[in-house]
């Protein structure tokens, strides 16, 4: 579980604007109706609330606790959830977990406010290593630097999840993502080779052969990478065109495959070439 559990389960408690008794709403309960027939708290008013502590609200809902609203704001770039009481004279910025079955409540909510998609049939894949059966039905696109030390982590549990599963496949698009020649000529030879056994070895640190062909693939997907606004790797875009960062265990590919639906029913598409 994120380390954000351990550190923020009751993390910052602030008194907010208003003077009144902080439970008084509770003096005579909210009878046998809905708590949201007593109390409401609508997205203007929830920004002058937390006036000067957030950049924007986004959202208010009911929080899975009741007797708290649940208050999307954006602070210095980043999105997440916190937590206002139904006496709106305080607001907690804290992590709820299910005890039930341990689920993060506020890390899947983060997760899913900075949630980034990408139209998957956008993305050409006519140079991309494939890795698992190309019939998959679930196409898996991975964005890799043959010099990413974490790329060469994830090519092992992305070939430990084909080995498992024949209805997914990776493409992986290589290039260089700090815009080095050298690394690019590297992954120009792979591509060339058409060689996951050769991008094995980069990976390695092993020296690869002089590309056998002329190709644009690795800067054509330096531009696209730009144009989607990935800025590192190793980065899956997944069937329902999800973006994510960072290397992934086997275990947590297959819970990411498990909810990620293709953005059609064949999945990921290769863009159709333009006829002379």
């Amino acid at each position: 579980m994120r380390s954000m559990v351990h550190s923020l389960l009751l993390a910052v408690l602030l008194a907010a604007a208003g003077a009144s008794d902080a439970l008084a709403f509770m003096k005579e309960g909210c009878g046998a109706g809905e708590c949201r027939d007593c109390h409401t708290l609508t997205r203007d008013e929830a920004g002058k609330l937390l006036s000067g502590m957030v950049d924007k609200v986004m959202n208010v809902e009911e929080s899975p606790v009741q007797g708290l609203w649940m208050v999307d704001i954006e602070m210095k770039g980043k999105k997440f959830p916190v937590y206002i009481d139904f006496s709106k004279n305080f607001v907690l910025s804290a992590q709820i977990v299910r005890i039930s079955n341990k689920e993060d409540l506020t890390g899947a909510r983060t997760a899913k406010l900075n949630e980034v998609k990408v139209d998957v049939s956008k993305i050409p894949l006519d140079d991309a290593l494939v890795m698992g059966k190309p019939s998959a039905k679930r196409r898996v696109i991975m964005f890799s630097d043959p010099d990413c030390h974490f790329c060469g982590k994830l090519h092992a549990e992305i070939r430990t999840v084909v080995e498992k599963d024949p209805d997914v496949a990776f493409y992986i698009k290589l290039y260089s993502r700090n815009n080095n020649p050298a690394v690019a000529e590297k992954a120009r030879s792979i591509i060339c080779a058409k060689s996951p056994a050769l991008l094995e070895d980069a990976y390695a640190g092993k020296p690869v052969p002089p590309a056998i062909c002329k190709t644009s693939a690795p800067e054509e997907t330096q531009k696209l990478a730009e144009k989607l606004n990935i800025r590192g790797t190793p980065t899956l875009v997944l069937p329902d065109g999800r973006v994510v960062t960072g290397y992934r265990d086997a275990n947590a590919l297959k819970q990411l495959l498990a909810v990620a639906k293709p953005a059609n029913a064949a999945g990921a598409k290769t863009v159709p070439k333009k006829k002379k």
